[in-house]
């Protein structure tokens, strides 16, 4: 054995290692595993997966390389594995490892495709799949296509395996080239490509080893077969990685055929970002070594016959499903499909994101390069369709044992948008999951309660939800597109572009667009006193008040009701009906029946009017709102005070972007051209201009009902618009989506959602200034319009008494003059003039008047 340290990275690595086996009990037992490549980044590679995955009872050791003579091997080797007391053995099928580990009774996982005659062992199992899976998975794809002349080029036994099995089909017209040796000419290799091109062979499949593939790749640029029609698959039957870098730009319809590598699945522990498929498969062989090494710690287990633990065994590993027969070989093997872009990019098969090259064969069929980064073929499916889905990842295509969720909690990322999620007050002082709450959250906890699952909630840098730039996605969206989030939790809706790369769980609230604005400050008028009653009322009041008046004059004239001064007299009668109106103590009521009938109406009708004045005075006289002018966002478009706006790159932003509305497109034309600074960056900013006055916001309904709930300076204008459902997205493909999204119908059916929108979305609770007006004092801005009406009235009173005075005046100078001309003998001219102003005191005695001669024109009486 040896323990060979080449770089410092390896060494901190084992620094790690040392330090977790120092902090294991006793009765711990430590695993030491042996691996068969001495290579120094395989070795890099194991110390590190093995700190990873918190493997700290684990110890790696390296073997030597054995001799040539078969003898001193297995020699070699069995005293090596006996003395190092090993667990298990991981690396490529060798015959001398193979016999010594059934001898010995260790594990061997095989890495490598094992020979189809090899000897059967108990404790040899095959993680990497044998040569006749890779040539019936070729032959299925053959069909699934359509390819009806196939060239395969080969320089392995695999290779000659994939020939065969093609061979067999009669439908397809097959031939082959084996390179015998990596000294090939590189003018042979040509002829024999030109030689398939020209024999009208469009479909290639290669089984080299990554220089051979170089060189017919090379050729078959400098050959132009890498153009349509032709096709192209390469079959990669190691843990190797191709160089295809350079053929990208050639835009090569070339499909990689290799090995199951799906970080999702739910054992898998390691990075999405730098998994290869050499990890993948070192992986699952530590972990199934681990976990059946534990049955044979003791002798009664390792007397046991390993197979009957194998039976029951089942393992969602990096590979896919971990399940072996009998005879050791994996019951149901997975290969993966994948583009020349996604090959070169490293995509994991989480990353299902739409490729800049899409190719399609000229008979209709779709190629697995169109739209789709990655596919699945699967064994022991009776039909080809089923065997093969060029669209769909492994973990969307089966599940063996139901649970999709695995021991590794979800990772959920999210933003904060009150009342969905929102930190809690006391945030600082919590750790994890505890530091969030709000109506997503708990509907999460119910989801998890439900499907028996854990999770971890983290914010996303950006606190976006995600739209598409010229650089990317943004936001939650790019953390599920890169596979640093499985779940993305907030309100989202549900666009097409969006799910595109992401997906979407059903509906779990409707909701709209509206607006918010600005309560509009109180209004005092100095004639708030007449608000209780319209303008409209206020005209009828007068009409009525003169016709009445009229009718009362007329009555009275016709019935001759002499006893009341109003009979005679149209200002008498003015007056009266006035004085009524207004509640005044007049003397004297109609006699005549008529006159009775217009006062009794007019009363009636003065008794209603002011009955319903006083209740409505109150109220007005406490508060009145302006008008806003606007009842719905349309009107934002025909109005020039307010300014709106609403989040950039949002899905509100692409609604109106595309609309054909014609009141909703001259508002995007206001927002994008005449004013594109109304828009603004985040929910929070656009609030802050809405408090600040002359703005209306425009965002998502529940988002505004919670925050005007708890504001009373806020009010929603109109109803709203564009209704569409929110739904929680999780990753292209993920397997519990669709569990997810019956976890929310579930909660629907049973209320629990609809009692979880009451606990966050509470009634406004603002004091209601009209409900307490009657015990609010008044300001003098409330009744200055009383006062002025009474200093009105007294100014007219005091101009109509001067204009009588000067009047009068003139008169009785007038008639003065007159008098002294026509006044009889000894009659004093100021006891005449005393008797004509007083006439109306005369007293009169029986039925006679005294008479009063002036002169011949006038009788006084």
């Amino acid at each position: 054995m040896e323990l060979t340290d080449v770089h410092t990275r390896h060494m901190a690595v084992c620094v790690y290692m040392l330090f977790h086996l120092s902090q294991t009990t006793a009765r711990e037992h430590v695993h030491n595993i042996g691996f068969l490549s001495g290579e120094d980044d395989v070795k890099v590679n194991l110390m590190e997966l093995i700190a990873r995955t918190h493997h700290a009872t684990t110890n790696a050791l390296f073997l030597h390389d054995l001799p040539q003579d078969e003898f001193n091997a297995y020699a070699q080797v069995y005293d090596d594995l006996k003395t190092k007391n090993l667990s298990a053995v991981i690396g490529p099928y060798n015959k001398v490892f193979a016999a010594v580990t059934d001898t010995l009774k260790i594990l061997y996982c095989v890495t490598s495709i094992s020979p189809a005659n090899r000897k059967s062992a108990r404790g040899l199992f095959e993680v990497f799949p044998e040569a006749k899976v890779f040539a019936r998975a070729v032959s299925d794809l053959t069909e699934y296509y359509a390819y009806t002349k196939i060239a395969v080029i080969s320089d392995s036994l695999p290779g000659s395996v994939v020939f065969e099995k093609l061979a067999q089909k009669v439908t397809v017209q097959v031939t082959g080239f084996k390179i015998d040796s990596n000294n090939i000419s590189e003018s042979t290799l040509r002829l024999e490509l030109k030689s398939m091109r020209d024999n009208f062979y469009q479909a290639f499949v290669i089984v080299c080893n990554p220089e051979n593939t170089d060189k017919v790749l090379r050729q078959g640029v400098s050959l132009s077969m890498f153009a349509n029609p032709n096709k192209w698959l390469l079959v990669n039957t190691g843990l190797v990685k191709y160089d295809l870098d350079e053929y990208v730009d050639s835009r090569a319809n070339l499909t990689v055929l290799r090995l199951m590598m799906d970080s999702d699945s739910d054992n898998c522990d390691l990075d999405p970002a730098n998994v290869t498929l050499q990890s993948s498969v070192l992986h699952d062989a530590i972990t199934l070594s681990l976990s059946l090494s534990r049955e044979m710690q003791d002798k009664k287990n390792r007397n046991r016959d390993v197979r009957k633990r194998v039976n029951k065994l089942k393992i969602h590993g990096c590979t896919g499903l971990l399940e072996f027969s009998g005879q050791g070989k994996r019951k149901k093997k997975y290969l993966q499909l994948m583009t020349l872009q996604a090959y070169r990019t490293g995509l994991t098969t989480s990353d299902s994101r739409v490729l800049p090259y899409q190719h399609q064969q000229s008979n209709g069929v779709v190629s697995p390069e169109s739209g789709c980064s990655t596919g699945t073929w699967s064994s022991n499916e009776s039909g080809l369709y089923k065997r093969v889905d060029p669209s769909k990842t492994y973990s969307s295509v089966t599940r063996a044992l139901g649970d999709v969720f695995g021991h590794t909690p979800l990772r959920v990322t999210t933003k904060i948008e009150p009342p969905f999620v929102q930190l809690k007050k006391d945030h600082e002082t919590r750790v994890g999951n505890d530091r969030f709450e709000g109506h997503l959250v708990d509907v999460l906890m119910e989801i998890a309660n439900i499907l028996k699952f854990q999770y971890n909630i983290t914010q996303v840098p950006d606190g976006k939800f995600g739209s598409l730039k010229s650089y990317g996605w943004t936001g939650m969206i790019r953390e599920l597109v890169d596979n640093k989030a499985d779940i993305a939790l907030a309100p989202f809706q549900m666009s097409p572009i969006r799910s595109t790369v992401v997906d979407f769980t059903k509906p779990f609230m409707t909701k709209g667009t509206t607006v918010v604005i600005k309560k509009p400050e109180k209004r005092l008028w100095i004639f708030q006193f007449l608000s209780p009653l319209s303008k409209m009322v206020w005209s009828a009041i007068f009409v009525s008040f003169v016709v009445v008046s009229l009718a009362l004059f007329g009555v009275s004239r016709v019935n001759r009701d002499r006893s009341r001064s109003y009979s005679g007299n149209l200002i008498e009668s003015l007056w009266y009906i006035w004085g009524t109106l207004l509640r005044g103590s007049l003397t004297g009521a109609p006699v005549a029946i008529s006159s009775r009938v217009v006062s009794s109406a007019w009363w009636f009708f003065t008794l209603i009017i002011i009955s319903l004045y006083t209740a409505n005075l109150a109220a007005f006289l406490t508060i009145t709102i302006s008008n806003v002018g606007i009842h719905s966002a349309a009107d934002l478009a025909y109005q020039d005070y307010y300014d709106y706006g609403t989040v950039d790159d949002s899905q509100i932003e692409y609604f109106f972007n595309y609309t054909k509305m014609t009141h909703y497109a001259k508002m995007w034309a206001h927002m994008s051209t005449l004013r594109p600074q109304s828009m603004v960056r985040r929910v929070e900013n656009g609030f802050e201009r809405v408090r600040l006055g002359k703005y209306a916001f425009i965002w998502d309904s529940p988002t505004i009902r919670h925050e005007i709930s708890a504001d009373c300076d806020l009010m929603e204008i109109g109803h709203p618009f564009d209704l569409k459902g929110y739904g929680i997205a999780t990753r292209k493909n993920a397997p519990f989506g669709e569990k997810i999204s019956l976890a929310i119908l579930k909660l629907n059916d049973n209320g629990i959602i609809y009692r979880l929108e009451g606990k966050w979305w509470r009634r406004q609770n603002c004091p209601d200034q009209r409900s307490s007006a009657d015990t609010k004092s008044l300001d003098f801005q409330n009744v200055a319009g009383m006062f002025l009406v009474l200093l009105a009235g007294i100014i007219l009173s005091s101009v109509v008494c001067l204009f009588q005075y000067c009047l009068r005046k003139s008169r009785t100078k007038k008639k003065g003059t007159e008098e002294n001309d026509v006044i009889d003998e000894g009659t004093d001219v100021r006891q005449t003039r005393a008797i004509y102003d007083n006439a109306n005191d005369f007293h009169y005695y029986g039925n006679v008047a005294p008479k009063l001669k002036v002169n011949d024109d006038d009788d006084l009486y």
